[in-house]
C-alpha cells in the first residue's frame, strides 16, 4: 500500500457549509465543505471535475451577530478524486487568518452562503 505524505500543518475541523468557487473558464460554482483549516479545505464537488493544479477563488461567507462577512481566498486544486477535491489556501493576509480563526469556532448553523 502506497503512503502519501502528510501535507497539512494545521488541524482539519470537520465544517459542511456551502462556498462558492470561481474559476476563470467556468465562472461561480457552489460547493460544499467537508472539513476545512488554516491551511485549505476539503470539498464536495460532484459532479464538476477539477484539475490537480489549478487555480480557484473561493468564497466563504459567515454570520456573525447581525453582520455577514465575505471573505474571497485564492486557492490551487491539489487533489481531485471520486470523493471530492482538496484545496490549499495561498497567501493568507492577516485579516483572512482572522477569519478563518473564527470561522473554526462556529457551529454549522453560522456558516451560511
Amino acid at each position: 500500500m502506497k503512503q502519501t505524505k502528510e501535507q497539512r500543518w494545521t488541524r482539519r475541523k470537520p465544517l459542511e457549509t456551502e462556498v462558492v468557487l470561481h474559476f476563470a473558464s467556468l465562472g461561480a460554482v457552489r460547493a460544499k465543505t467537508r472539513d476545512i483549516s488554516y491551511g485549505g479545505m476539503r470539498l464536495m464537488v460532484k459532479p464538476l471535475m477539477l484539475s490537480p493544479n489549478s487555480r480557484v477563488k473561493v468564497t466563504l461567507v459567515m454570520r456573525q451577530a447581525a453582520e455577514v462577512i465575505h471573505r474571497t481566498i485564492d486557492a490551487l486544486v491539489i487533489y481531485m478524486n471520486q470523493h471530492g477535491c482538496g484545496l490549499r489556501f495561498d497567501h493568507l493576509d492577516r485579516r483572512t487568518f482572522i477569519f478563518l480563526q473564527a470561522m473554526m469556532r462556529l457551529e454549522p448553523a453560522a456558516a451560511v452562503v
